[in-house]
């Protein structure tokens, strides 16, 4: 009798186990089926699309990472955890982001972009900032390391945003709306530089602002201010530091060097040639092997040329443009001004940093930090592009709701 008794609470537990099994599967399908629920064809697109580049980054960092992860720590998914933790935080903010409203969306950006401000005079501060490549530009808590001007680049955008918005009929007016964009980027870019020595990124910076601006109708006797204020502070952010003079005379002299400062670049373009059309397979590129240094960030597209090939190269510049072509799309056709400018403003942050990581790497320009989006190795830099990401998915199902509950 009381073998019978165990047996049958077993079964019990068993059938309630698979009850409680079956009913969260089918919430978990509820909401997911409510989340996608009434999309325009943009918004499932773009989630796919992102999802599809985002999972391809977690393959190649774990194939770039894990001989160095094993000399580091003796984990060969020590990197690769790190990073799938950062995307799936990502992940979910931006779809906590994609359910706001206009109104939040603009507070946020303001938090954002003050707080970033905040973050990179934080950076300064002796045991808290972190110094990596001659860069002081992440603050350190504990395990967790942040980059403030990942975040300050989405903040700027929704900022500007704001701010263009409400002036479309005054860009004729330098003061009313070119010369509070000019300070409001540079200044931006200024803080970044001057403060974390990051010209990659205040470079970054600067191209969005400029191309934001050329884009919504700038007359061009105010756009020419902003081209020669961007050319005289690169130039000067250029001389000012020794290693970036190295780096830019090796680009002009092509071969000259015997410094070592042209290290990461010939051994890219050799990867790149060892992968021919079809490409080692993956997890099988020499350049892995401790060549360059830290190749999981600024220089996986040299891995994923090696790795995958010519063809493999082209399906991710296909993927990048894609990605380009949707974000343009979405933006054209929104009909409130904020909304177009902020998702114009993430399709110029996706597509100029890819073609400067790509360039970089292809040795078209000199040597900048810049990550490659959605796939380098950089938890600040993922979760703040998923956090933009998200923004353009709230405006996009802003056009699903009825005119009475959209943005007035």
């Amino acid at each position: 009798m009381p073998k019978n008794d165990s047996t049958n609470r077993r079964t019990a537990n068993r059938a309630r186990s698979q009850e409680t099994g079956r009913g969260l599967r089918d919430r978990l399908g509820n909401i997911s089926a409510g989340y996608f629920q009434n999309q325009t064809k943009d918004f499932n697109f773009l989630i796919s699309l992102v999802v599809l580049i985002v999972a391809f980054g977690l393959v190649m960092v774990l194939s770039a990472s894990n001989v160095d992860s094993i000399i580091n720590t003796g984990n060969p998914f020590g990197a690769f955890t790190s990073q799938l933790l950062w995307a799936v935080l990502g992940l979910a903010m931006m779809v906590w982001i994609s359910k706001r409203s206009f109104e939040q969306i603009e507070k946020l950006g303001l938090l954002l972009f003050l707080g970033a401000l905040i973050g990179q005079f934080l950076a300064l501060i002796p045991g808290l900032g972190i110094s990596s490549g001659g860069n002081t530009n992440w603050i350190g808590f504990g395990p967790f390391i942040i980059q403030p001007s990942e975040f300050m680049k989405l903040g700027l955008i929704i900022f500007i945003a704001t701010f263009l918005s409400k002036r479309i009929d005054l860009l004729w007016d330098w003061r009313s709306a070119g010369m509070p964009a000019m300070i409001a980027g540079f200044g931006a870019a200024g803080v970044v530089f001057l403060l974390g020595r990051d010209l990659g990124t205040a470079a970054v910076m600067l191209a969005i602002v400029c191309s934001l601006v050329f884009l919504v109708g700038l007359p061009w006797q105010h756009l020419m201010r902003f081209g020669l204020a961007t050319v005289g502070v690169f130039i000067i952010g250029s001389i000012l530091s020794p290693s970036r003079v190295a780096r830019f005379l090796t680009f002009f002299n092509q071969g000259a060097a015997n410094d070592g400062s042209d290290w990461q670049v010939r051994h890219g373009i050799w990867a790149l040639a060892s992968g021919g059309i079809g490409g080692t397979g993956l997890g099988r590129a020499k350049l892995n092997w401790g060549w360059v240094p830290e190749i999981e960030n600024d220089f996986i597209f040299a891995s994923i040329g090696e790795e995958w090939g010519f063809v493999g190269a082209i399906v991710v510049l296909a993927l990048f443009f894609l990605l380009y072509q949707r974000l343009r799309r979405m933006a054209n056709t929104h009909d409130d001004p904020f909304a177009s400018l902020v998702v114009m403003g993430m399709m110029l942050w996706i597509t100029i940093q890819a073609l400067i990581n790509i360039a970089v790497v292809l040795h078209l320009i000199p040597t900048l930090g810049v990550p490659l989006p959605f796939i380098s190795k950089g938890g600040s830099s993922l979760i703040a592009l998923l956090m933009g990401i998200g923004v353009v998915l709230a405006f996009e199902r802003q056009k699903t709701l009825v005119p009475t509950r959209r943005r007035r």
